[in-house]
């Protein structure tokens, strides 16, 4: 649980203005500001080049206080505290990040399922791509429009559920002249599991050898697109129009960091770390 003070600093920080309850409009709004303020990156652990510590306290310190962003086990413990706070059931899941690819993937990913009165929603808040812009709920085979844009929750068999999107897009690029089709981007399962079962995913996708340490990835959920960066090559999207900029050298990149991702800080990063 946070401190009223903290649950003020967080919602300034996301840019919520209002008393929050615990109700499915304020869930859906909450999630759509933190998508659009607080960017998922892994460019402090690259540059860190340590496991981040998953304490409430460090990453609120880390994201609300120091405006930095964050991964998945990070985010999505930190916005759990705060549903919790302001008065939501929440638990975490375990998930399987697909965007498409055909196969199974390992559990590779925190999810966070909210109790409503309406049923059990999902929330995301640090996938890194294409997830709602507000709460899922796992109501079977039934197309949910969330801002826009269309998710099935599908039941997969007792536990595990498939999160698809009806997209045009080629991965997470949301190429326009592509036939549009259904692609599975998440697995869970709606089974409650405990925080330590997290503390060893963190370590492992934290080493070195994975996505996460060994490339400089950034996401942030915009007005009319999104921005994103991986490794020096910075992606818009606005308005259907796709924008790819090969950026020189790290004074650049992290320029963008701080302009595009509200990372101002991140030349200091090394240090802090």
């Amino acid at each position: 649980m946070l401190a009223d003070s903290q649950v003020q600093e967080y919602l300034d920080r996301i840019g919520f203005d209002g008393d929050p309850t615990p109700d499915r409009v304020t869930l859906d709004s909450l999630v759509r500001l933190h998508q659009s303020s607080i960017p998922f990156e892994t460019v402090t652990l690259h540059r860190g080049g340590a496991a981040p510590s998953l304490d409430v306290e460090d990453i609120y310190s880390k994201v609300v206080e120091e405006r930095f962003g964050g991964y998945c086990f990070e985010l999505n413990k930190l916005f759990s505290a705060l549903l919790e706070s302001i008065g939501f059931e929440t638990y975490p899941v375990l998930c399987r990040a697909v965007r498409g690819r055909d196969g199974l993937m390992p559990i590779n990913h925190r999810g966070t399922v909210v109790a409503l009165e309406e049923g059990l929603c999902s929330v995301d808040v640090g996938f890194g791509g294409p997830m709602p812009s507000g709460a899922l709920l796992l109501d079977d085979a039934v197309e949910q429009d969330v801002n826009g844009e269309t998710y099935i929750a599908t039941r997969h068999d007792d536990g595990w559920w498939h999160v698809d999107r009806i997209t045009q897009s080629s991965n997470d690029l949301y190429d326009d002249d592509l036939p549009e089709r259904r692609q599975t981007e998440l697995t869970l399962c709606a089974a409650k599991v405990e925080e330590l079962d997290f503390d060893s995913l963190n370590m492992f996708f934290s080493a070195p050898g994975t996505l996460f340490r060994d490339h400089e990835i950034a996401n942030l959920r915009t007005e009319d697109g999104y921005c994103g960066l991986k490794d020096g090559v910075l992606t818009k999207r606005s308005n259907g129009v796709k924008e790819v900029v090969e950026l020189d050298g790290t004074e650049q990149v992290d320029h963008a960091l701080s302009d595009l991702f509200g990372m101002v800080n991140i030349k200091d990063w090394t240090n802090i770390a």
